[in-house]
């Protein structure tokens, strides 16, 4: 049997488990048990005791998004696969779900059912095989697509859907005891996009009757980072599984658990979370002060309960849906993995009601293009109008009841500003057409400086009459001032010019614009 497997590609992996040789797409399997038979598709994931392939009942399907069915598939030595098996086939009967959520008042719950299970034949070697539901991405995949952090509500929304199903095993006397990122898969179905579904039983165990006794042989297991105090010492409880999803719902939320530095050493790490449950609130409260106290109430809650207790799901519920109604989310919101933009909530509720085309936001940003029109340091001001206009603006047409308001918005009367005065060969190509013009000469004459100079002036035919210059002059600002005190400032006045018959081969400028 092993010289087989060995020879159709099955090897083992560290923890002892052959993995299974790769099974063909259009493979079938024959299910005796339920009368059906089972088309392989693409493979969609690698298990720690085997390969999980998409599967059709019927002809094969072109993609495999078409496929509505999951194949768990394990060499017939390991066992995970047959634990899970046997607990499907006790505990995911569609009756008695059913008669759980009747019971409950939930219109939808995360616990998967089945569809077949048998053994398959293939190159010499037997295979155990598991039929399911196939389900959307897992939320371990999502959580490190979001760097490592969701949004509380949705952690909160998370712990409750698990609340939900915890209590549907172990009202059935069972222990899940391996809650985890991945075994949490959203649903793929229309309609079941926000139910989260607990999947991967290999590990679910029966609830002992007898005394509590640590059990070495069974010690640290499950996932190491997750792992209770009691399972640490070999022994699942009902308590223990809430204590493993407070953690999930802890990491969820800072992004890392405090001893995820040392999970290569299981014994360090229970003593970590020894330590860590002994004061909880004290430990979150130093190291994440940004946790909600709905967590901490949930974590002491657990430090209540006895070994053999069973939980109280009414009153863990009631923890997590009185955060949920603190931040305006209910169990039955969207769940929403990717955190919002704006973290910060605006206190106005005002502002919030208001719609995103209010009237308000059209005149603040109008008021930011008059503020920078006005701005005294633009220098391109050359062509610039005063701002006499009142302009009305008006809001869109909204579905509501409220009342039509027309704001009219003024601005300030500016006056124009002066031109800066003539730059020696200066060209303000922004003034220049694309259309070439004729080419002429024209000269002005410049201000003397020197009475007794002798240098000639050069002029044109051509006159204009804004020629400039500054002339400082002690004038009282228009606009009332704290005070009257006498500033000076700059007043343009216009010089008139006299035309010279002379010309020149240079061509000047005049109010910082060429002549060509």
């Amino acid at each position: 049997m092993a010289g087989r497997g060995k020879k159709a590609g099955g090897k083992k992996k560290a923890n002892g488990y052959k993995m299974p040789a790769p099974i063909p797409v259009g493979e079938v399997i024959n299910d005796t048990l339920m009368n059906k038979k089972w088309k392989i598709g693409p493979s969609i994931g690698v298990g720690g005791f085997g390969e999980i392939y998409s599967a059709s009942a019927g002809s094969p399907r072109k993609s495999a998004n078409n496929y509505p069915y999951v194949v768990k598939i394990e060499p017939h030595e390991n066992g995970p696969l047959f634990v899970e098996k046997h607990f499907y086939i006790k505990n995911a009967n569609k009756e008695d779900i059913s008669k759980f959520m009747q019971s409950k008042k939930l219109s939808s719950l995360g616990m998967p059912t089945y569809f077949g299970n048998g053994s398959h034949d293939f190159q010499g070697e037997k295979y155990r095989y598991l039929v399911l539901e196939r389900y959307g991405k897992d939320v371990w995949t999502l959580f490190n697509e979001c760097d490592r952090s969701f949004p509380t509500t949705t952690v909160f929304q998370l712990g409750l859907q698990m609340l939900d199903v915890l209590e549907y095993i172990h009202s059935r006397d069972y222990v899940h005891a391996d809650i985890k990122g991945a075994n949490i898969l959203m649903g793929l179905k229309k309609g079941t996009e926000n139910q989260a579904y607990l999947v991967d039983f290999g590990l679910a165990s029966r609830v002992n009757d007898k005394e509590f006794k640590p059990d070495p042989k069974c010690a640290h297991n499950g996932t190491i980072e997750y792992t209770s105090r009691d399972a640490h010492l070999g022994v699942p409880t009902m308590r223990g599984d809430l204590e493993i999803l407070g953690y999930n719902m802890l990491q969820w939320i800072v992004g890392e658990l405090p001893w995820e530095k040392s999970l290569k050493e299981p014994k360090t790490v229970q003593s970590m979370k020894e330590n860590f449950m002994k004061n909880p609130k004290a430990n979150i409260t130093k190291q994440y002060p940004d946790v909600p106290n709905a967590l901490i109430q949930f974590f002491e809650y657990i430090n209540t309960l006895k070994p053999k207790d069973i939980p109280d799901y009414t009153k863990c519920r009631e923890i997590f849906e009185s955060y949920l109604k603190s931040e305006g989310k209910t169990r039955q919101s969207k769940i929403e993995f990717i955190k919002s933009k704006n973290t910060k909530p605006v206190k106005n509720t005002d502002k919030e009601l208001e719609p995103k085309n209010s009237l308000k936001k059209v005149v603040v940003r109008r008021r930011g293009r008059l503020a920078k029109a006005k701005s005294p340091e633009s220098d391109n001001c050359e062509n610039e109008q005063p701002a006499d206009i009142a302009e009305t603006v008006k809001t869109k047409k909204r579905k509501s009841t409220e009342p039509h308001v027309d704001v009219t918005i003024k601005k300030t009367k500016m006056p124009p500003k002066a031109t800066p005065p003539v730059k020696k060969n200066h060209k303000n190509t922004a003034t220049q057409t694309s259309v070439e013009k004729p080419k002429r000469r024209v000269s002005f004459d410049l201000p003397e400086k020197d009475k007794d100079s002798s240098q000639e002036v050069n002029s044109s035919v051509d006159i204009f009459d804004d020629s400039q210059e500054i002339e400082e002059k002690k004038v009282k600002r228009r606009r009332r001032l704290l005070n009257t005190k006498i500033v000076t400032v700059n007043r343009v006045v216009r010089k008139k010019t006299t035309a010279r018959n002379k010309t020149s081969d240079t061509p000047a400028t005049a109010n910082g614009r060429s002549p060509k």
